[in-house]
């Protein structure tokens, strides 16, 4: 190989290296093998700029959801996920703090059927109500906040599709097969997926600790207000969100851990329901 060619073959080596896509495809091929389909890069237009944006991943998956007390089937309770993949270089920090519990019992009321707790408790089983604190700042070491920080732009990436995908109803992205379709409702969640938690720190504002390596996958609480654009109407919006940021060495128990709360109990109380 001559000097040109070692020349290209570093070049080459760089972009790899840089792009964090095969970080990205460990995480596709990761949720292909369980079952999930998968949307690579799809890209949408913004209903108020026109301009094409980009999401990493949206991943979809259906669970049959059968009569009460029987194995009747009734349809499907879909998942959706919108991911956006971060490979962490820098360190980072966020600052954790007591949760908005009436803005999550709000959110998880639009999401799903579940009702107030006063009405039902059933609602305390969905994982964001089991949560006491959550990150609500963040900083890291590399640069300057809106141009360079991986949170903030995958903050902005994730919700700006799942808002337009939401607003554009709940068309599945699993491929048509033989069976019936029946989709009774559709679950989303925002998601970031990290490479690893070694270089993510955490603040409790509440015991103003020291900050320390967080372990454990967490959520990230968001006050997201944007315009929307519906049928050449522009109204000014403002919506909470949870985020769950999640260590891909732990994605797996994440995903069990939502089947086993979270649509668990929400297929039961759409089997109870319809009876």
């Amino acid at each position: 190989m001559n000097k040109e060619d070692n020349n290209k073959s570093e070049i080459i080596k760089k972009i790899v290296a840089r792009s964090g896509n095969n970080f990205h495809y460990q995480v596709v091929n990761f949720l292909r093998e369980l079952g999930w389909s998968v949307l690579v890069s799809p890209y949408y237009t913004d209903n108020l700029t026109d301009k094409p944006r980009e999401i990493d991943i949206i991943a979809e998956k259906a669970f049959d959801v059968n009569t009460w007390g029987s194995s009747q089937w009734m349809g499907t309770l879909n998942v959706r996920l919108f991911i956006e993949c971060k490979y962490i270089n820098n360190n980072n920090v966020f600052w954790f703090d007591v949760i908005d519990k009436q803005s999550v019992i709000s959110r998880v009321m639009s999401d799903t059927p579940l009702k107030s707790p006063k009405e039902n408790t059933n609602i305390e089983k969905h994982h964001y109500m089991k949560v006491e604190k959550v990150a609500k700042l963040f900083s890291s070491d590399n640069g300057n906040r809106e141009n360079s920080e991986v949170f903030y732009k995958a903050i902005n990436q994730n919700l700006n599709a799942l808002i337009y995908y939401k607003n554009k109803g709940s068309l599945s992205i699993i491929p048509k097969s033989g069976k019936t379709i029946n989709v009774i409702s559709t679950l989303n969640y925002p998601l970031i997926v990290c490479n690893s938690f070694e270089n993510i720190f955490g603040i409790d504002v509440v015991t103003n600790d020291e900050p320390t390596g967080v372990q454990d996958n967490f959520q990230l609480e968001v006050n997201y207000a944007y315009l929307n654009n519906i049928n050449g109407n522009q109204s000014a919006i403002s919506e909470y969100f949870l985020l769950d940021v999640v260590d891909f060495r732990k994605f797996d128990n994440f995903l069990a851990m939502i089947e086993e709360s979270d649509i668990k109990t929400i297929k039961e109380v759409i089997a109870f329901s319809r009876q």
